[in-house]
């Protein structure tokens, strides 16, 4: 019997498997055999590449792959979530350990919570709204278990007296696995860039780990990481996670039906983005709350008004993200949405900072600049503005 050779796709490298008795009969054969050969672990499943679409499609029977085929190895869902509720004393004992490296990677990045005044805001459990802070200027590589840290610091030792790196699937796999996690912690897409940061970040953390014959070290990990995040953007979003369910092909428009096209996702300065319905509350419910809504705007309760505004955050921001309504739409869905106290309150809703103060201290700070420009333009304009000028320049 002839000589078969599939290429394998794996989560951080191409391997080629070479099956001397032919293609397996059943699927479950040709798992195991891969399972073996690669010394895989984790649950997965095995998809191949469809020449006539051009895309990777669910193994069902090995007739579908041909000798020289592609089959791609997909590690099945593996998070464990755990729902709690920190208690106001929690909270403080965690503000107050900021500066223990470890400890604050894993508790401020990977259990996300978001705390709201009640008059202002609105409270949501951290699974319905992950806290985001912004992307840091200096990446700190998360610690790893105590057996891959021991292995870790073992390697690194050697590779300090003779060069010699970690090439270690088990290790490199829960690496991917914790560093897609703290990624995410910041923003569930990022760049080429970020990701590189990352990459060259825990190279230089764990020396051990520099890829041989890399121009940097850190190339290999950089693609890998990127193919790991998605993956993992996968499993979230067979979990319901909003924010990458939104950017599922099937909730796109026809005509962004391609995976990298009109990625929504946050912006700069927002840590609520699209958070989950609050826990006991349906769509159906947030809608009649939403109708409730704009018969208390026409009496005016601002009261009642800014209760529901709180309640149907969630629904709101499914409109204005997910459905992408226009300013009109919008407008008549939610008119409260556009009282100029909803305004600044929404805003702290999303980026949790409260709009007026703020604006009034970068106002503060830029008026200077501004008075100099203005002073130096000259003609009828500057004309028009001396009197204005000198008002505020008295002021």
């Amino acid at each position: 019997m002839d000589l078969i050779s599939l290429k394998v796709i794996l989560e951080d490298r191409i391997e080629k498997l070479t099956l001397s008795s032919g293609i397996p009969n059943t699927v479950e054969l040709l798992h195991e055999t891969v399972k073996e050969t690669f010394g895989l672990i984790e649950d997965f499943t095995l998809h191949y590449l469809d020449e006539d679409f051009g895309d990777y499609f669910t193994l069902h029977s090995t007739k579908q792959i041909k000798n020289k085929g592609t089959i791609k190895v997909v590690i099945s869902p593996s998070i464990v979530l755990t729902l709690t509720t920190l208690t106001e004393n929690q909270t403080d004992a965690r503000n107050s350990n900021d500066n223990s490296s470890c400890e604050t990677d894993t508790r401020a990045d990977y259990q996300m919570n978001v705390t709201l005044s009640s008059e202002d805001g609105v409270i949501l459990s951290p699974l319905e709204s992950p806290n985001r802070a912004s992307w840091p200027d200096q990446i700190i590589i998360p610690c790893f278990s105590v057996a891959v840290e021991a292995v870790l610091r073992n390697a690194n030792e050697e590779f300090v007296k003779d060069g010699t790196v970690l090439n270690n699937i088990r290790v490199r796999s829960e690496i991917m696995e914790k560093l897609a996690d703290y990624m995410y912690s910041f923003t569930p897409y990022p760049t080429g860039l970020q990701i590189g940061e990352v990459a060259e970040a825990l190279v230089k953390a764990h020396p051990c780990l520099r890829e041989p014959g890399s121009r940097n070290g850190w190339t290999g990990w950089m693609y890998s990481l990127k193919y790991k995040m998605g993956n993992y953007r996968s499993k979230l979003r067979s979990l319901g996670f909003p924010e990458v369910v939104c950017n599922s092909l099937k909730n796109k428009c026809p005509n962004d039906r391609t995976p990298a096209k009109n990625i929504k996702k946050a912006r700069k300065g927002e840590v609520v983005f699209l958070p989950r319905y609050p826990t006991g509350d349906t769509k159906e419910q947030q809608e009649l709350n939403r109708k409730q809504l704009i018969a208390e705007s026409k009496k005016k309760d601002r009261t009642a008004i800014k209760d529901l505004m709180c309640k149907t955050f969630a629904h709101r921001r499914h409109d204005v993200i997910t459905l992408q309504m226009s300013i009109k739409d919008i407008k008549d869905r939610w008119p409260a949405l556009f009282d100029v106290s909803q305004v600044s309150a929404e805003f702290q809703r999303i980026t949790t900072v409260n709009l007026e103060p703020k604006f009034m201290s970068k106002l503060d700070f830029y008026t200077p600049k501004l008075l100099s420009l203005f002073q130096a333009k000259k003609g009828a304009a500057g004309e028009r503005h001396q009197a204005q000028m000198s008002v505020l320049l008295q002021v």
